[in-house]
């Protein structure tokens, strides 16, 4: 019997349309984490919408199974093969179409990379509000299926809030087209929040409106160290009333700084002596002497009341970068000294000290593992590495896993948290799901799902698994 992949191939006829040479598909195959791989017997790549209808359309009439995908940055095994389904990429679909400048609104299609897109707006004196470490890979239609967050959550919110309008295919190739440029339309259901988040589960997002923002004349950035973690909760209320443009607020654990300092003794952490924890505090202001003047205020007063024990203003972009450098660090080394766990949670963020210590204790019952914790302060969004560490074997390491996502999910659930934060479910989470979501949530997920992809062709497994 013909492979459902070899139908498909034959009956989108253009071999412009794909990729199916192993050497050319092994690169869809595999998450940039290198934690989730498969086989990719096809990879089609339209150039516009009517191209994705066309092979949806195809795909469901053949039983064709299929992972969207955009840049193939997730950390959850939701944008890669499985079961050698066929890879529909958006990456050839990188056109900004259009910004209007009363509305502050661009076009743009799913395959456009976030860095790009940055630049295209900086032009016209505006900002995409959602950063990510990934914007030189990420593609926005990724950012849109997957709700991403970033590091300025705390200010603009996640990538559901910055969307207008969205265009999307459904599994039966139907264009659902509603690219609505208005901030007021209150018309009925808001369809388009149905495909944000949901993983490529339910349609293919093909283009979307987005909501830009004024570009900010100006950033003051600080590190300040805390003498310990219990402090971080209460800088967090005293930083949102004296900061009022408060963007980013970032921590790392004292120990993982220690750590990273171990595996890369040149990093310097401009502030003198060892603290509990550090925190990067970023504010968007106006330009001139006046903001900086407000911002070291706002600091003495920290000082003054005790929350933290020490700061450094960055006085030049080379600094500000340099202080970024604290919080960033950490993500590169624990991938370069070895394999990794990775569990992206949400506590409220009054919990965070305890749920930190936890963290450590977890990892103190599991030799070979340590735990390297930092995350955004201001959304209680928590990233939980649990790294190997040398002289442990990777297939014991990895065999580790399941009983650490036991343990740190039910942490975050005896805390009223999130399973996930802000990197989605893919397969990696779906089996805890029901810590995050009710029976009823579940079930209306899974009608959703039937009504708008009866045969089950779109990235099927993911989030809710068979």
């Amino acid at each position: 019997m013909t492979a459902p992949h070899e139908r498909l191939r034959a009956r989108l006829g253009d071999p412009a349309l794909y990729l199916d040479d192993p050497a050319d598909t092994a690169p869809y195959g595999r998450d940039w984490i290198g934690k989730y791989e498969g086989a990719v017997p096809l990879v089609v790549r339209p150039r516009s919408t009517a191209e994705v209808s066309a092979v949806l359309a195809a795909c469901t009439e053949l039983d064709v199974p299929v992972v969207p995908q955009a840049g193939n940055t997730g950390m959850v095994g939701g944008s890669v093969p499985r079961a050698g389904e066929v890879v529909l990429s958006v990456e050839r679909m990188g056109v900004i179409e259009a910004f209007d400048e009363a509305s502050a609104t661009v076009r743009v299609q799913a395959g456009v990379v976030l860095e790009a897109l940055q630049g295209f707006l900086a032009e016209r004196g505006c900002d995409m509000p959602v950063d990510l470490g990934a914007r030189g890979s990420c593609r926005i239609g990724g950012m849109i299926a997957t709700n991403a967050g970033g590091i300025k959550v705390l200010r603009y919110g996640h990538m559901r809030e910055q969307v207008r309008g969205l265009e999307v295919v459904l599994a039966d190739g139907t264009v659902v087209e509603g690219l609505n440029i208005l901030r007021k339309n209150n018309t009925g259901l808001d369809l388009k929040q149905v495909f944000i988040g949901s993983e490529g589960t339910l349609g293919v997002i093909t283009r979307a409106v987005l909501q830009a923002q004024p570009a900010p004349q100006a950033f003051q950035t600080a590190l300040a160290g805390l003498a310990s973690r219990a402090l971080l909760p209460p800088l967090l209320q005293a930083a949102r009333a004296r900061f009022p443009r408060l963007s980013s607020l970032e921590f790392v654990d004292g120990a993982t700084v220690a750590y990273v300092r171990e595996a890369d003794p040149e990093l310097r952490i401009p502030l003198a002596g060892e603290h509990g924890s550090y925190v990067v505090i970023e504010e968007e202001c106006a330009a001139g002497e006046a903001a900086g003047e407000a911002f070291a205020a706002g600091l003495e007063s920290l000082l003054e009341d005790g929350l933290i024990e020490d700061a450094v203003i960055a006085g030049s972009e080379a600094q500000a970068r340099a202080i970024w450098r604290v919080r960033e660090a950490p993500t590169e080394t624990v991938s370069r000294r070895g394999l990794t766990h990775k569990f992206d949670v949400t506590v409220p963020p009054g919990v965070i000290p305890a749920f930190l210590g936890e963290m450590e204790t977890l990892a103190d019952g599991f030799p070979g593992v340590r735990a390297v914790l930092f995350g955004h302060l201001g959304d209680g969004n928590v990233h939980v590495n649990m790294a190997q560490e040398p002289g442990l074997a990777d297939a014991d390491f990895r065999a580790m896993e399941a009983d650490l996502a036991d343990a740190i999910y039910g942490a975050v659930h005896g805390h009223q948290g999130s399973i996930s934060a802000e990197h989605g479910i893919g397969v990696m989470k779906r089996a805890y799901l029901p810590l995050a979501r009710s029976p009823e949530e579940i079930a209306l997920m899974r009608t959703l799902k039937a009504a708008l992809d009866p045969k089950g062709i779109l990235n099927p497994g993911v989030i809710l698994g068979p």
